[in-house]
């Protein structure tokens, strides 16, 4: 048997795929920020850069409805069963009939999100249309508009245009999740993961150049209008960029409906409760956003923006262990190996936390001085800074309940039980909803922060309930040790680096270069404290991680 075919390997082998996508994602998330301080620099803390920010949001979240999570669980399951039932050509022809079927989909999809898109920025930007007035006021303000008795305001009539021309993105995205589920069910995750760089790279090339070539275009008005054109220019690249992979693997791409392809016609019915649970998130972040609408100009751009270092966390670490940890739970779970299953998904649980937990950590107890390097320049000023650092620590609460829910979702997704995680997103999205209300009149945007929080705690006790249910026992005892001595090793960094960033003084902000002489340093202390922490407890991924690092000094 190959070594790493042997169950003792499962979790190095996991850890080291997660490796691989972890270094692909890192790359992804931090052109993304790149993105974010460009776009931030430019529009700023402002009813234009909330304009913005709806704009993308509504594409940009409803890909996870379509593409990352339903249509890749849904996908490589099937896909799996046609190429051992039948052989690797009909696996061939179900990709190319399946990825066919849904560019059709989503074309009459993208078609009728432009159509409807009056009353889905209206929605989102409720405060915007009458500031300052009743909840009731603002929906009849609303009705009028719809009526064509009202025109929108200036900046909610530039949300509209720009959320247009970016929702083809939805169509390129999906697409390119396809061909990204087909590479992942090869093992070639790198490929994979690194689409988004791609993106974000022609993202910043099409708006710098732009703006260079017309510098009159560097206003925030049609600053924004050339960021929803970058956000097409991005979506095609990332999308040819796995063609020729994808061609090589024998994979083709036809845009034609084939719903008499019984398999095709299974993973659709798999997407089903997937879409549920993917249609849920964007109905959240809908309602999330009309009501962060209610908190003045710019809370919608402080949201997001502490939402994309949350994602930073989640990106680098719970994405890239849930993508590799389905393919091998997928194969397990099919040849009945529920053990496998068991071992899988505590090897991804701990690794996962083993690196979210300090990152979570950190950007608590160094929101300020984090922000402050990375977005304080243009339009975005100190008090958009304070803002944000104020909001970032009780998003970062969060980031270990959502990784496990997302590796949770797996789990269920290759035990073939597509419910549980529509059920969860359900009482997560209910959850969310009516702690945002509660929590958003004494605290804000730290309140709608905390909301998503433990709403993500909700949800994921029941993925647990239900994992239990299918697996009929779970590596608690494992995971739970695990968890608690990271916390410790957490904490201990956290002290330390609290203690430390008030003696360098790190709460005022003197010049980027001077910060960054500053909080680098203390970033790196604050990992070795935290890797000393976790190898004095004796975790053995603190010893994979210490032996990988020295099998790459070796070569």
């Amino acid at each position: 048997m190959p070594e790493d075919s042997r169950p003792a390997d499962a979790p190095r082998r996991l850890l080291r795929q997660a490796g691989i996508v972890g270094a692909m994602t890192l790359l992804s998330r931090l052109t993304g920020v790149l993105v974010q301080i460009t776009t931030n620099g430019v529009l700023g803390a402002t009813r234009i850069g909330d304009a913005y920010q709806v704009a993308w949001r509504l594409p940009n979240m409803l890909r996870r409805f379509t593409a990352e999570g339903t249509m890749t669980a849904a996908l490589l399951p099937t896909l799996a069963e046609v190429e051992a039932r039948d052989g690797e050509s009909a696996a061939r022809t179900f990709v190319k009939d399946f990825l066919g079927s849904l560019a059709w989909v989503l074309g009459l999809l993208a078609l009728a999100g432009i159509l409807a898109m009056t009353p889905l920025i209206g929605l989102q930007m409720l405060g915007k249309l009458a500031p300052d007035q009743s909840f009731l006021h603002q929906l009849q303000v609303f009705g009028a508009v719809l009526a064509g008795r009202s025109a929108f305001p200036p900046d909610v009539a530039l949300a509209t245009t720009l959320a247009r021309l970016m929702f083809p993105y939805l169509l390129l995205v999906s697409l390119t999740a396809g061909m990204a589920a087909v590479l992942n069910l090869r093992e070639k995750f790198a490929l994979a993961a690194s689409v988004s760089t791609f993106f974000n790279l022609t993202f910043l090339a099409f708006a710098w150049a732009w703006m260079a070539l017309l510098p009159t275009w560097r206003q925030p008005d049609r600053a924004a209008l050339i960021f929803a054109l970058a956000v097409l220019a991005g979506g095609l690249v990332q999308l040819l960029v796995l063609v020729p992979a994808y061609r090589r693997l024998g994979f083709r791409l036809q845009p034609r409906l084939r719903l008499s392809n019984p398999d095709v016609r299974l993973a659709l019915r798999r997407m089903g409760p997937g879409i549920l649970a993917g249609g849920i998130h964007p109905i959240n972040v809908l309602v999330s956003t009309s009501l962060a609408s209610q908190l003045g100009d710019g809370a919608q751009t402080v949201l997001n923006t502490s939402n994309i270092l949350g994602e930073l966390v989640l990106g680098l670490f719970a994405m890239s262990m849930a993508t590799v940890s389905l393919p091998a739970m997928s194969r397990q779970a099919a040849a009945g190996d529920l053990e496998g299953v068991r071992g899988s998904y505590a090897a991804a649980l701990r690794g996962t936390a083993f690196l979210a937990l300090p990152a979570s950590v950190g950007l608590a107890v160094l929101a300020s001085p984090i922000v402050a390097f990375l977005f304080q320049r243009g339009r975005f000023d100190g008090a958009a800074v304070a803002w944000t650092a104020e909001t970032l620590p009780y998003q970062a609460l969060g980031i270990l309940f959502i990784a496990s829910a997302r590796i949770s979702t797996q789990a269920l997704n290759a035990l073939k039980d597509y419910r549980g995680p529509a059920q969860s997103a359900l009482l997560g999205f209910t959850a969310n909803i009516l702690l945002s209300l509660v929590l958003m009149g004494p605290l804000g945007t730290r309140g709608m922060a905390l909301a998503n929080s433990l709403a993500g705690l909700a949800g994921l006790l029941y993925l647990v309930r239900r994992l239990h249910r299918n697996l009929g026992r779970l590596p608690v005892r494992d995971v739970g040790r695990g968890w608690l001595a990271m916390a410790g090793a957490a904490v201990f960094m956290g002290l330390l680096t609290t203690l430390a960033a008030w003696l360098l003084d790190l709460g005022h902000h003197r010049g980027t270069l001077a910060l960054a002489l500053r909080l680098f340093p203390l970033m790196a202390l604050g990992a070795l404290a935290y890797f000393a922490a976790s190898a004095t407890l004796k975790l053995p991924e603190a010893k994979g991680l210490w032996g990988m690092v020295q099998r790459k000094i070796r070569k």
